[in-house]
């Protein structure tokens, strides 16, 4: 059967993502770096790459003898829609975001755990699977497996945060650039008027675009940078080990398990 235009699906394989059917178990994490894909290596046992095509890396491990799945999304929310949406229609039934934020608040400090309960909708893509003013929501149960995960790994305990989702990297989080510091100084008032805890790019996507898929979602950051000290983590690595072992834990305890 010859692909179409308005499905450009082959043979059961999708057009991004190096794998088909079969291939991928029933919970996926959503690294958006497709170099941390194989990081998983040193978290999941067995682990090995199906391939990778653009952004997208993909590869397949176990945790505890249940298998879980790693899928890059690269940065923003057109390609996480995309991995998302091709996820769901391979048989995916779960989605995790594993990823960096910038914190806001003082409370939360360089290389601290956050569990996402929902997201302040400024992406484009997901608007056209939920209409702006319904909330991105976290699945409870998926954010309560990885805040249960997490006291195994992290010396803080993890925070339960409410992040901006934006589509802008540089102005839209308020990092002034060369004749454009006062924009960036009123965005970033903006910003912090709305009471979120953090920022990122990709958890609107996975949450509002998952949701829609029928699909249970989560995300699980690590705070890389500190708006409120102005500091960055250089040594991100251990927090992002630490994080994916929190995720995968959680992928572990949520095959099987129903609702929402």
């Amino acid at each position: 059967m010859a692909r179409s235009a308005a499905d450009p699906w082959l043979d059961g394989r999708p057009p991004h993502l190096p794998c088909g059917p079969g291939d991928l178990p029933e919970v996926c994490l959503l690294p958006g770096d497709p170099a941390r894909v194989d990081r998983a290596a040193q978290v999941l046992d067995d682990f090995r790459v199906l391939g990778q095509n653009r952004e997208f890396r993909v590869g397949v491990g176990t945790c505890g003898g249940v298998p879980v799945a790693v899928c890059s999304t690269g940065i923003g929310g057109p390609s996480t829609e995309i991995a998302v949406v091709e996820l769901a229609r391979l048989g995916v039934r779960t989605v995790i975001r594993t990823g960096g934020m910038g914190a806001l608040g003082a409370h939360i400090e360089p290389g601290d755990l956050c569990v996402v309960t929902e997201a302040e909708r400024e992406g484009g893509a997901a608007r056209h699977y939920a209409d702006p003013e319904i909330p991105a929501l976290a699945t409870t149960t998926v954010s309560e497996a990885l805040l249960a995960a997490a006291p195994a790994h992290f010396r803080r305990p993890a925070h339960r945060i409410r992040v901006l989702s934006c589509d802008s990297y540089y102005v839209g989080e308020g990092r002034p650039l060369d004749r454009m510091e006062e924009r960036a100084a009123r965005r970033l008032a903006e910003i912090e008027a709305m009471g979120v805890d953090a920022m990122d790019m990709e958890c609107e996507t996975v949450l509002a675009v998952g949701a829609a898929m029928g699909l249970r979602v989560g995300a699980v950051l690590v705070a890389h940078a500190s708006r409120a000290s102005d500091s960055w983590l250089e040594d991100y690595e251990p927090a992002q080990l630490a994080m994916l072992r929190v995720a995968a834990a959680a992928a572990r305890d949520l095959t099987d398990t129903p609702g929402v």
